[in-house]
């Protein structure tokens, strides 16, 4: 692949995860060469977290590299491999097994850390829910009491039923008095005064 800017080379860089089935090499030893500069990687800033990105390449030189290196004799089985202390308290461990502890330890680590978050959270929201039943109790008995109280309040305030005019027996005799009233009142203002 060539750059359109430049006209370079463009190197196709593949995942740690790929360049581990691919050549054989654990993530962490990768992921170690990567950081000390001894292959050719740069960290993805489009990915969150940032990963390593290598060249493959680079990683089979090193591979190489490291495969043609003399191995340290393994110790026999039932012997103590000791480290640089006289009391041998301190023991060899292979790179590539340091590498794959240190990860476990990391991943662990992160893991833990999630746990916590998130057992914090259930804790909160527990206690948001206890709140929030205390909360709905509260407004039950409110609406409860105010249930009680417009009912004998309707039953109080519900007044007697009145007798409407077509109901009540000569109600059309008051009803004719009124407009016999009203009639000889309109008389007397149109009328003009007696003597004048």
């Amino acid at each position: 692949v060539v750059s359109p800017s430049s006209g370079a080379p463009v190197r196709r860089r593949t995942t740690l995860t790929e360049a581990s089935d691919r050549f054989g090499v654990s993530v962490g030893t990768l992921r170690r060469w990567a950081r000390d500069g001894r292959v050719d990687a740069i960290k993805d800033t489009a990915t969150t977290p940032h990963r390593w990105m290598v060249d493959p390449d680079s990683v089979a030189a090193m591979a190489a590299q490291r495969a043609a290196a003399p191995r340290a004799k393994s110790v026999p089985t039932g012997q103590r491999a000791t480290g640089p202390t006289e009391d041998g308290s301190a023991m060899l461990v292979p790179r590539d097994a340091w590498d794959r502890l240190m990860d476990q330890l990391g991943n662990l680590h992160e893991a833990g850390r999630a746990l916590g978050d998130a057992r914090e959270r259930a804790a909160k929201a527990e206690t948001e829910a206890l709140f929030l039943r205390e909360r709905l109790a509260e407004l039950r008995a409110e609406r409860d009491r105010l249930i009680a109280q417009s009912g004998t309040e309707q039953h109080a305030a519900q007044p007697e039923p009145q007798p409407t005019p077509q109901h009540t027996a000569g109600s059309r005799g008051v009803f004719e008095g009124r407009m016999a009233e009203w009639a000889r009142r309109a008389r007397d203002r149109v009328r003009p005064p007696r003597g004048g």
